[in-house]
């Protein structure tokens, strides 16, 4: 079972972020590119081996994770700065201020730690595609890279996508507590809705640090 610290910690990093479920903002300078139509990932939420509560038979050294600076998805050409974000008084998780960057959300997780480290990018912009204008193409198997200031670097490996309405995605399993280390990509998907100048529907690409 999860010790009292940890719970406390699952507690706040899922109450910073449950004011708003939008996940992240695509407002502001986001709006669909012309003649771009978005799919939602057609796989479903991974279903993990082991559950994201249970403690592994045996765990080795914890790794403290990393500071990241940089991103690179070969997969899909993403070769990105990365930038740490934290939440806008909406109780959203924030996005970076570049479209072609991509934003850590640095209260959470560290990239490589137990737990479920969280970035966020913009899908598209006034000017045409941006960051993870592709990220709906990612596949189980196919390798995210961080690394820190230093060069260190850990890799991931994507294990399926999902795709949730804006308003009722599962923060638990994005965002919570897991004895295993994970990084989850954001970004937004479905239809935008002019009115509330954003995407109806958030994709979510699930990764776990390859071992």
């Amino acid at each position: 079972m999860m010790n009292r610290k940890k719970i406390r910690f699952f507690l706040a990093m899922v109450g910073m972020v449950a004011m708003a479920l939008t996940l992240i903002s695509c407002s502001r300078e986001v709006s669909p590119a012309a003649n771009h139509t978005q799919t939602a990932a057609s796989s479903p939420s991974p279903t993990p081996t082991t559950s994201a509560l249970q403690a592994p038979d045996q765990l080795m050294e914890e790794d403290l994770g990393i500071v990241p600076v940089s991103i690179y998805i070969p997969a899909i050409g993403v070769d990105a700065t990365i930038e740490e974000v934290g939440t806008m008084e909406n109780g959203q998780m924030g996005v970076p201020q570049n479209i072609d960057g991509v934003g850590w959300f640095e209260p959470g997780t560290k990239p490589g730690a137990r737990g479920n480290a969280v970035m966020a990018g913009h899908v598209d912009s006034l000017t045409g595609p941006a960051v993870f204008y592709k990220l709906d193409r990612l596949k189980a198997g196919d390798e995210v890279v961080l690394k820190d200031k230093d060069g260190v670097t850990r890799t991931f490996i994507v294990t399926g996508t999902a795709s949730y309405p804006r308003k009722d995605a599962p923060l638990e399993d994005i965002f919570g507590f897991s004895y295993q280390s994970h990084l989850n990509l954001i970004t937004c998907t479905g239809e935008f809705n002019k009115e509330a100048k954003t995407h109806e529907e958030r994709l979510v690409v699930y990764t776990e640090l390859q071992k």
